[in-house]
């Protein structure tokens, strides 16, 4: 399955195909015993759950993945804000994180309230390096997205979101390990 959105009003569509997908599909060979390491910033216009105030911030968000060498996917999405930051871990299908592997595409989406992020890679016909792309989108109708800080565990209310250029790594190795 390969996907391209053309905007973010795409992205809940995505989201629902992936995740009917059923099980991820088997990761390439090539990819097994390593990691990828996706990075990018976001412009966002949100406020705290029961705050009035809006607030506009820069944070940056690094989704870090490790396929074992049986291909199993364990997974961390790490958001940083101002000198601050969190993660959160999820491995193979034990979260609402669907990665789907196909050829030389890899997609990870992330469903929010409202909305859903969405990682997609694609590496070069050897797998020895990568391109990233991160979308994050509301649904259709919705206002907001809300999210459960990584930070601090509140509750986010994001309004806007403009998500800037990714960046993508391979590194040989569990990346959670060292």
């Amino acid at each position: 399955m390969r996907m391209r959105l053309r905007s973010l009003s795409e992205l809940a569509a995505a989201m629902l195909v992936v995740a009917g997908a059923g099980p991820a599909c088997a990761a390439p060979a090539q990819l097994y015993g390593r990691s990828v390491i996706v990075t990018w910033n976001e412009d966002r216009e949100q406020r705290f759950v029961g705050e009035e105030e809006l607030r506009n911030i820069v944070g940056y968000g690094e989704f870090s993945i490790y396929l074992s060498s049986t291909g199993r996917p364990f997974s961390r999405m790490s958001f940083s804000v101002k000198g601050r930051s969190g993660s959160r871990d999820a491995v193979g299908g034990e979260s609402r994180r669907s990665v789907s592997l196909q050829g030389h595409d890899m997609r990870v989406v992330m469903p929010m309230a409202g909305g859903a992020r969405q990682v997609s890679v694609t590496f070069d016909s050897g797998f020895q390096s990568c391109s990233a792309q991160v979308l994050t989108g509301k649904q259709n109708g919705a206002e907001r997205i809300r999210v459960t800080s990584v930070i601090n565990g509140r509750e986010v209310e994001m309004i806007s979101v403009r998500t800037g250029a990714a960046s993508c790594r391979l590194q040989d190795g569990n990346v959670f390990a060292q």
